[in-house]
Formats: C-alpha cells, sequence, structure tokens
C-alpha cells in the first residue's frame, strides 16, 4: 500500500480482550514504553481513526470506530461507551464515519451516506448514544478512496474539513482542499476556501489559531507538511507552498500538537508517530507506534491508535 487511498479490508465486528488503564496495562510486544489501554481482536488497519481527548473530562480519550460508524470512549477504569452511532457506506476502503469535533458543546460529524455515497458533515444530538440532527453541508459524491472527510473545529468556530481529490466537490473544483464550513449554515452553503492543490488532506489539526496539515501524494509527487493560518487577512498557504517531506513516503494519517506546540505525525505506512520540524523541515525520531490516530490528553498522556487498538507513549 502506497498511501491512505488505500486501507485495509473493513472490520466486521469488534472484539475486547484487554481494557484498563491500570492493572490491565500491558507493553505492546517490541514497542518499549508503550502501554496497551484496549485491544480489538478483529480490527483492521484503518478502522480506528480521528483520536481526540473528550471535552467533558479531557483525560478520557475518544475515538471513531470508522465501518461501525461509532464514536466511542474509553476511561481510566476501563469503560467503553458508545457516544454516537451513525448509518455510514463503507463500500471502498476509505468511506465510513471520518470526523467528530466538538463546537459549544454540540458535537458534529462527518460520514459517507449509506444509500448516496455523498460526504456529509452533519451537526449530532445530544442523546446517548448521539444521532444525526441535521445536515451542515453536502459535498457529493465520493469515490472509494482519497475521500479525506476529517473534521476539526477552529478557534472562531468554524469547522474545517479535509477533502479528498476524488470527491466530486474536488473534482469540480481541480483538487481536494482545507475548506470553512459555518457549523449553523444550510445543507447548500458555500464552504470558504481555507488552502487547496490537496491530494488527500485527512491528516490535520487546528490548533492555536492554524491548521497543521500532512498530505498524502501519487505517483512522482511527494508528501509534504505544514501550516496553514486562520488569521482572517492572513496570506494564504496552498500545498505547493508547504515544505516537501522527502525519505520514503510514509502516507500520512494523522497529525496531533504535542505539549511542546509542535506537530507529530502517524504514518500508515511505517506504522510509526515521529515529530516534524520546520526548520529545518524534515521529521525527528520516532516516537512511539500510530497506525492512523493520536491524541494528548488533559494530564498529558500521548495516545495513539495502532493495527490492533490504543496505546499510552510513556515521554
Amino acid at each position: 500500500m502506497r498511501s491512505l487511498r488505500r486501507w485495509a479490508a473493513p472490520l466486521i465486528g469488534i472484539g475486547l480482550i484487554a481494557t484498563g488503564c491500570s492493572d490491565g496495562d500491558r507493553e505492546p510486544t517490541g514497542a518499549p514504553g508503550t502501554r496497551t489501554i484496549v485491544e480489538f481482536t478483529e480490527a483492521q488497519p484503518g478502522d480506528l481513526i480521528a483520536l481526540r481527548a473528550s471535552d467533558i473530562d479531557p483525560t478520557v480519550v475518544e475515538w471513531i470506530d470508522r465501518r461501525a460508524g461509532t464514536i466511542n470512549s474509553i476511561d481510566g477504569a476501563g469503560t467503553i461507551t458508545v457516544l454516537a452511532s451513525i448509518e455510514v457506506g463503507t463500500d471502498g476502503e476509505q468511506r465510513g464515519l471520518l470526523g467528530h469535533p466538538v463546537i459549544d458543546g454540540v458535537r458534529y460529524a462527518a460520514w459517507t451516506d449509506p444509500d448516496s455515497e455523498h460526504l456529509l458533515v452533519g451537526a449530532l444530538t445530544d442523546d446517548e448514544p448521539a444521532t444525526v440532527d441535521r445536515i451542515v453541508w453536502d459535498a457529493g459524491g465520493t469515490a472509494g478512496g482519497a475521500v479525506g472527510g476529517h473534521l476539526d473545529a477552529s478557534p472562531d468556530g468554524r469547522l474545517i474539513l479535509g477533502i479528498g481529490q476524488l470527491t466530486d466537490w474536488a473534482k469540480d473544483h481541480g483538487s481536494g482542499a482545507l475548506l470553512g464550513l459555518d457549523p449553523d449554515g444550510p445543507i447548500d452553503q458555500e464552504p470558504v476556501v481555507l488552502s487547496d492543490g490537496y491530494i488527500n488532506p485527512f491528516a490535520l489539526e487546528a490548533v492555536g489559531g492554524v491548521v497543521w496539515v500532512a498530505d498524502n501524494a501519487v505517483g512522482d509527487d511527494t508528501e509534504r507538511t505544514g501550516a496553514i493560518d486562520l488569521a482572517d487577512g492572513s496570506e494564504r498557504v496552498d500545498r505547493a507552498d508547504l515544505d516537501a517531506t522527502g525519505g520514503d513516503p510514509r502516507a500520512p494519517s494523522a497529525v496531533v500538537v504535542l505539549g511542546d506546540g509542535k506537530p507529530a505525525v502517524c504514518g500508515f505506512l511505517d506504522g510509526e508517530l515521529r515529530p516534524w520540524s520546520t526548520d529545518p523541515a524534515g521529521y525527528g525520531d520516532t516516537i512511539g507506534p500510530c497506525l492512523t490516530g493520536a491524541a494528548v490528553l488533559g494530564d498529558g498522556t500521548l495516545v495513539t491508535a495502532t493495527a490492533e487498538g490504543l496505546v499510552a507513549i510513556d515521554r
């Protein structure tokens, strides 16, 4: 597999075999300094995505099961809660439930519709588990890969969507992009193009007025990583202006901003979380295992998604 455009076959059912953040923790084989939080018996690479710290208790990690269409959390006692459940389309390699930020207590999500295969962004109800309340934007049709769909929130309350080049919107526009959406807007709202020229900008995180993004590449192109300024009137930065990653392709799958304010990128090909530096541009030494997601919790714990489950990395 050369990029996130080719995720593995989807999961049918999840088996929980180890939970907890205390006595149940164990060190994954070959991964010194990591502790297993929860392990799933049938998870396939690309199923566990979009890790984030809970807004209610920032020491609790939340994540998406992409193919099951669920948003889940696990607390320090090892209790797993299904926070939301959405019917999703999973044909292809990257469709499913893809993102879930919270703005002013309302959770939003991005997913592919099971009937139309459109990429939808919507607000969820406050039930538990939550369901779809209303659609914020319909991005149109999707292919099986290069969907994008990762969703975050900017400091000014906008939704930030990364959309891949094989979606209908991107084909009409000419490339994938980072889009700004009004969370209270109508389904046919016109998104604000924050940055474009992208292939599949699934790896992104909005922190401190910028969006850190790492984009995939195809053919002779190169992966690129950098920051997009969200401030009004800021100079526009497109994909071509970001730093070329260089070296072996990693298929960036997630970006997390660490406690020191610096970003790190998960690689789908190498399964590692590596820090990113802008001066000089390049990756540093491996921090720990990471396949498809990472989050820093309120107590400083770094949690990542691997092929088998979620792990905490000692730093």
